[in-house]
């Protein structure tokens, strides 16, 4: 019986601590009843040299320690996996978004689809294309041009 008058005394002040510290009544409970259920556990081994209210705080707040490292686990846990979420789904939106370009691409005359992988996916300047294909710097601008106005018509249509 005495251990139920030590639980009806502290209950309440106890649930209040954790709650000012957790700010969640649900945690609030759970420290307290866990506090509650250590005191019982290691009875046998309180001291006679400290008050019990003085022992059931030191052990609440051991216990709200060991609470804030499993929350600071789960948090990072939560954060890693959130991480790697929003990162395949970067992925699989860049994967959707370079099928896209493929498929635009390929929507294009041929040579102006030559013309514009060779500037714009491969980097050669104007004139080392006009070169290799045997066409004026000019008529590489101008495919240039076609190709870039002609895709951004094709993208928008996938987009919208």
């Amino acid at each position: 019986m005495a251990f139920q008058d030590f639980f009806n005394l502290w209950n309440e002040r106890l649930f209040f601590y954790f709650l000012k510290k957790t700010k969640d009544e649900e945690s609030a409970c759970e420290l307290t009843q866990l506090t509650f259920i250590k005191m019982w556990e290691y009875r046998s081994s309180l001291s006679e040299e400290y008050s019990l209210e003085v022992q059931l705080f030191r052990k609440a707040k051991l216990i709200f320690i060991d609470w804030l490292r499993k929350e600071a686990t789960l948090r990072k846990r939560k954060e890693a996996e959130e991480s790697f979420y929003a990162s395949s789904i970067n992925s699989i939106t860049k994967h959707s978004e370079t099928e896209k370009l493929h498929s635009a691409l390929d929507q294009l005359p041929p040579m102006r689809r030559k013309v514009i992988e060779l500037s714009h996916l491969r980097g050669y300047a104007y004139k080392e294309i006009a070169e290799q294909l045997n066409i004026s710097v000019k008529t590489v601008d101008n495919h240039v041009y076609q190709a870039l106005k002609q895709l951004r018509r094709i993208m928008m249509s996938f987009f919208l």
